[in-house]
C-alpha cells in the first residue's frame, strides 16, 4: 500500500472560488455584459451568435471571443466595447483576468479552480448517473447516438450522416489517446491513489490548463457540428483533446515513484484524467467507433 495523501508544499494556502465555466456560460455572461453597455455602443438589434473558443496559444488565455468586433455600433468603438466587456467579466470571481486582444477581441483567463471544475463536475455527474441529462453541458455528448435522448438535444447522430466521413487515422489517434489515459489510470489505482482528496484549484500548470479547456470545448463543438451539418468542428475538438492528454501524460506526473509521497496534486490529476477518458469514449461513440482501454 502507498502512503496516505499528503499536502503539496506549493499548494495554495486557502480556498479558491470554484464554479465551472463552459463556453456556454461565457456566452451568457457576454450577452449580459452587452446588455449593460451604454447607449450607442452596441449595434442596434445585434443578435448574432456569440463565439467563444480556445485561442491557439496558451499565453492568450483560456477563451477568446470576437464579439466586440461584431457587436460594436461603429468600427471606431470596438475597443471601447471590448474594454466594457473586460470590465464586466472581471467582476466574476471565476475570471482571473479579461484583456483586450486587438480591436474587438477579448481574451479571458479563468482561475485554476473554475477551469478544472468542468471536468470535476463531469466525473461527479457520471458517477451519479445524471451527466446525460439537460442539466449537464455534456448531456448531448453522453447521450447514446440515435436514441430519443440524443434527438432531444436537436443534434443529429453524426456517424449516420451520409456525407460524414471520419478519417480512420484520426479515429486511431483518439483511440490511442483514450487507451493511454486508461493505462495511466490503472497505474494510479494500483499505486493506491484516490480521487477523494482532489481539489480543482491545484491544477494550474499550463499543460493541465490546456487539457481542461479542451475537455470543456467538446460539448459546444458537438453543438456546432450539428448546427452546421458537418463533423469537422467536433472531430477537431476531439483531436485537440487527444493531443492535450498525450502532452499531459508526458509532462505531468499522475503516479509518483514508490519513494515519493502521493499528494493532492496527484489525486487532482487523476480525477482530471478520468474526465478525459469519459469525453474521449463518448466522442468515439458519437463517431461510431469503439474506445478500447488497451492498444
Amino acid at each position: 500500500m502507498r502512503a496516505k495523501t499528503t499536502p503539496d508544499s506549493s499548494s495554495p494556502s486557502g480556498p479558491e472560488y470554484s464554479v465551472r465555466v463552459t463556453p456556454e456560460d461565457l456566452q451568457t455572461a457576454l450577452a449580459r455584459a452587452l446588455a449593460t453597455a451604454e447607449a450607442g455602443l452596441v449595434a442596434p438589434g445585434f443578435a448574432a451568435h456569440i463565439d467563444a473558443s480556445a485561442p491557439s496559444r496558451s499565453e492568450f488565455g483560456d477563451w477568446s471571443t470576437p464579439v466586440a468586433l461584431r457587436a460594436a455600433a461603429a468600427p471606431e468603438r470596438r475597443t471601447e466595447l471590448a474594454a466594457h466587456l473586460c470590465t464586466e467579466l472581471r467582476t466574476f470571481p471565476e475570471v482571473a483576468d479579461a484583456v483586450i486582444a486587438g480591436p474587438g477581441f477579448v481574451n479571458v483567463t479563468l482561475t485554476p479552480a473554475a477551469r478544472a471544475r468542468v471536468a470535476f463536475d463531469l466525473v461527479a455527474a457520471v458517477a451519479a448517473g445524471g451527466a446525460s441529462s439537460g442539466r449537464s453541458p455534456f448531456g448531448a455528448l453522453l447521450a447514446a447516438p440515435g436514441t430519443e435522448e440524443a434527438h432531444a438535444f436537436d443534434r443529429p447522430c453524426l456517424h449516420e450522416e451520409g456525407d460524414a466521413h471520419v478519417d480512420p487515422a484520426a479515429v486511431h489517434v483518439l483511440q490511442r489517446g483514450h487507451a493511454a489515459a486508461c493505462r495511466e489510470q490503472r497505474r494510479a489505482h494500483r499505486a493506491g491513489i484516490s480521487t477523494d482528496d482532489a481539489e480543482a484549484s491545484r491544477l494550474e500548470h499550463p499543460v493541465e490548463a490546456r487539457m481542461l479547456i479542451s475537455v470543456a470545448a467538446v460539448p459546444s463543438s458537438l453543438e456546432l457540428a450539428g448546427r452546421l451539418g458537418e463533423i469537422g468542428p467536433f472531430l477537431t475538438a476531439l483531436l485537440e483533446l487527444g493531443e492535450a492528454v498525450e502532452e499531459f501524460l508526458d509532462r505531468c506526473v499522475v503516479t509518483p515513484t514508490v519513494d515519493e509521497d502521493i499528494t493532492v496534486t496527484h489525486s487532482s490529476r487523476l480525477l482530471a484524467l478520468r474526465a478525459v477518458t469519459i469525453v474521449l469514449a463518448a466522442g468515439l461513440r458519437q463517431l461510431g467507433a469503439s474506445a478500447p482501454e488497451r492498444i
